[in-house]
Order: structure tokens, then sequence, then C-alpha cells
């Protein structure tokens, strides 16, 4: 079993992290802290988990008795934290908050954890995970087949449309943002992602951010000129992620039901033929693939688990 602990359980994200991780079949919940709300009962701060969870939150503790720490507070919590905690050799760490999003790459201790672009990074050479912020999570996967192909060479343009269960009582998202700089932040990571899966990739990459009224959903549309007729793209698509078990191209309108309480990201793709723009609809569940999901998804890769252990959960249905 890997023994984990959470630092920084009273937000969203690490709400959804718990809810995910109590029912995962390799993983024994140790602790959780958060000194705010020392003292409580977790089941009494994360919804839906009275029965399932007997944890009472910790303050401050050393990480000792755990293989692997998730990192949930916000970015300036988590760089206080990281700023004076001891980390036993051994110990892997997974930060949610988005604080090394835009310093991972080459030398740099944090790797990105996004599965389905770096899954061999992630089983064999790190023990630092940065997850994708979770807008740049939808973007990446709508262009990454692209990318691997050499085939991103014109200016990207991306629209964001973000449920309302992404944003804190204050109008600010999880990462402690306001939502201008949240949408800043997350183009220069998908930029440097690209820069990283296609490396003569140097074109602009806009994105514009739209509230959402579904709590839950986050639907990315990419778009870019592309060389290659509307069939063509479809195989790479088709053939990139062929391996991969959370990411599926379907060719209607993608409803909310599609992917909530899911880890899965839905595709569906359209080239203009006469301008030679294609147009990928990226659709996922904002707190599961956008945030908790990926983080066990790169959890699972870390330690050697299949991919979708934990991660088979239920599709809503309406």
């Amino acid at each position: 079993m890997i023994k984990v602990g959470i630092i920084g359980c009273a937000n969203l994200r690490a709400a959804e992290l718990v809810r995910v991780l109590i029912n995962h079949p390799d993983v024994e919940l140790k602790w959780a802290r958060d000194a705010g709300v020392a003292g409580l009962r977790l089941d009494a701060i994360v919804p839906g988990v009275v029965g399932e969870c007997d944890l009472t939150v910790e303050g401050d503790g050393d990480l000792d008795g755990v293989d692997v720490v998730f990192l949930c507070g916000s970015r300036a919590e988590v760089t206080r934290r990281l700023a004076r905690l001891h980390i036993p050799e051994g110990v892997r760490l997974i930060d949610l908050s988005g604080s090394h999003n835009l310093d991972y790459g080459d030398g740099k201790p944090w790797a990105y954890g996004l599965g389905e672009m770096q899954r061999r990074l992630l089983v064999h050479e790190t023990g630092h995970i940065t997850v994708p912020g979770n807008a740049a999570t939808a973007a990446m996967l709508a262009l990454i087949p692209m990318a691997r192909n050499l085939l991103l060479n014109s200016p990207v343009t991306l629209h964001a449309a973000i449920g309302v269960g992404a944003l804190t009582d204050e109008g600010k998202t999880l990462d402690g943002l306001d939502l201008g700089a949240w949408a800043s932040d997350q183009q220069q990571e998908v930029a440097l992602a690209l820069s990283q899966c296609q490396a003569s990739f140097n074109q602009p990459v806009t994105l514009t951010l739209t509230p959402l009224a579904e709590r839950r959903t986050l639907a990315v549309a990419a778009r870019f000129k592309c060389g290659v007729d509307g069939a063509m793209a479809r195989q790479l698509y088709e053939q990139y992620y062929d391996d991969h078990n959370f990411v599926f191209i379907v060719d209607r309108p993608i409803l909310t039901a599609d992917v909530e309480n899911t880890n899965k990201c839905l595709f569906r793709i359209e080239k203009d033929e006469r301008s030679g723009e294609l147009t990928v609809h990226a659709v996922m569940d904002v707190m599961l693939k956008g945030c908790a999901g990926n983080a066990v998804h790169a959890m699972n890769l870390m330690f050697g688990l299949h991919e979708r252990a934990g991660l088979a959960l239920k599709a809503t249905g309406c």
C-alpha cells in the first residue's frame, strides 16, 4: 500500500483529492494537515466521506511514515511550507497549487505531471511532480498530437470556459489568483509546455476565459492553422491516444454528463478545409481531470500502478 499524506486540506481541490484517495485500492491515507482546521475530523470538512474516513486533521508535523505527500494549499502557502519542510529521502511530492508550473523543464527538479505528455518521465525519473493548471491540461491534451508531429507552426488561440466550481467565494481561482492573472499564467504554461513537446514551436499563444454556469465543467477550444486535412488530423489524434486511458474522440457535441465525475477528457475535431483552420474542442471535469484526478494519475505512474487505479469514477447519466 502507498502511504499518503495531504498538506492543506481545507479547500476544494483537497476535498476532491480525499474523495478519490479513500477509495483507491492501493492507497492508505495516513494523515491530513492544515493548521487552520487542526483538531476537526476530516469528514467534517470534506463533504461525502462520513463513514468512509475517521481521520482527525493535524497541525504541522514531519513527513515520516508516508511515501508521497500531496501539497494542496494556495501557491503562497505551499511556497512557505516547502521553505521550512525537511523532506526525508524517498518521500515523493505532488504539488497541486501550480507553484512550479512555470519553472519546470530541463534540469529542474519538478516534473510536469501530465501523463499523456510524458508518461515515461513520470514512471522512471522523478520524485517531485507539479500538476498542470486545469485549463492548461485541457489545452495541452488538445494540442499534444499536433506538437509531437511537428505540425504546430502557426499562432494558437485558446478559449477556455471554466465552471464556477473551480472558483473560490472571493471570485479567485483555486490557485489563489484573480481570473486575469490566472488566464495569463495558464497561457504562459501552455506556451512553455508546447515548447517542450515541439522544440521548434515559437508561435504566440493567446488564451481567453469565460465563466461557465456548470460547476464542474471545463471546455477549451483550441484553434490553429493545420497543414493536413481533417481525416489525417483525426488519425493523428487517434494514433497518439490509442494507448492512453482517459482521452477519447467523439463525433457529436460533448455534454457535461459525458465527463462530470470522471477523469476523462473528450475531444471533438473540426477542420475548415477552406481556411485551413483546425478547431479541437476538449471537455473535462475541472476538479478531476483538471486537478485531483490528474494528480492521482501522476501518482499511479510514479509508483508503477495501472493508470486507471482508483480513477474508474462514475458517470452522472443526467
